[in-house]
Parts: C-alpha cells; sequence; structure tokens
C-alpha cells in the first residue's frame, strides 16, 4: 500500500469539475515588468518559493512540496538552462512558450513571475486536481511529478 501513487485511490472515478475541485483564490498581481537584476541567489530563491507560496493561500506542505520540486527541478536556479528545459521548474516546449506570453517577454523571467505562472497553471489546469487533493507533503510532491512532468494524476 505504502508503494500506490498519490491518487491511485482516486483513479478509479473521473475528477471532479475544475470550479469544484478546489477553491481558487484571486489570480496574482501582474508580473513585474521585466529589469536586468541579477537572480536570486538559491538560498535566497528557496526561501522566497516558501513565502511567496504561504502568502498565496497555499498550506504549508504545499508549498514545501512546491520547494523539493524546485530543488529536483533546477536546485533553486531561478535561471537555470538544461537546453530545452529552462528556469526554475525546467519548463519546456509549449509550456514555456506560454511562461514567456504571461511574462510579456522571452528570456529568464523574474523568481515572482516564474511563481506566479506556476500558480497559475496549478490552479487552472485539472491534471493538478490530485495536489489539491493531496494532504502530505509526499503526496503533493508526486502529484506535482505526475501533473508537471508525466501527464494527469
Amino acid at each position: 500500500m505504502l508503494f500506490t501513487s498519490a491518487c491511485s485511490v482516486l483513479d478509479f472515478a473521473a475528477p471532479p469539475p475544475l470550479e469544484t475541485a478546489f477553491n481558487p483564490l484571486p489570480p496574482p498581481p501582474a508580473p513585474p515588468v521585466p529589469s536586468q537584476a541579477k537572480p536570486p541567489s538559491p538560498e535566497d530563491a528557496r526561501a522566497e518559493i516558501y513565502r511567496w507560496f504561504m502568502t498565496h493561500g497555499y498550506k504549508s506542505f504545499q508549498a514545501e512540496a512546491l520547494m523539493e520540486h524546485a530543488q529536483t527541478e533546477s536546485g533553486y536556479r531561478a535561471c537555470a538552462n538544461g537546453g530545452p528545459y529552462r528556469y526554475l521548474f525546467q519548463w519546456s516546449g509549449t509550456r514555456l512558450q506560454q511562461l514567456e506570453s504571461f511574462a510579456g517577454y522571452a528570456g529568464c523571467p523574474q523568481l515572482h513571475t516564474q511563481l506566479a505562472f506556476a500558480d497559475n497553471e496549478l490552479r487552472n489546469n485539472p491534471k493538478f486536481s490530485c495536489f489539491w487533493a493531496a494532504t502530505t507533503e509526499d503526496a503533493a510532491y508526486t502529484a506535482l511529478r505526475r501533473g508537471f512532468g508525466r501527464g494527469a494524476c
């Protein structure tokens, strides 16, 4: 039983309608205008990731799961570039294009912009319903890994 996925109990059922899957908060403020500021250090980014998600209505275990995901993906490096994979959460392809459109420019978006975009994905894409249904950091992290990288719950 310990080796089942975070959503295995829910795999037999269709996900709830998006509007009832969770209670979204109002959208975050518009991303800041890009600047030539140096990206934060990994240590500063780590602290800011937690603070940002906590001030935007996430539970502590959800913020911790998002921090673990950022550690796995980029080592908390906001402008990490691994070939086709870019930035804090290693976006690529269509999702990278959507991030750049969201930011309003190509290139490494400021950390707050990346976090706002991740928040937008989490709140508005039904494949993240398992993240919102999770009750532990491990389950939330597993849902993130499945949702961001390997498809729906």
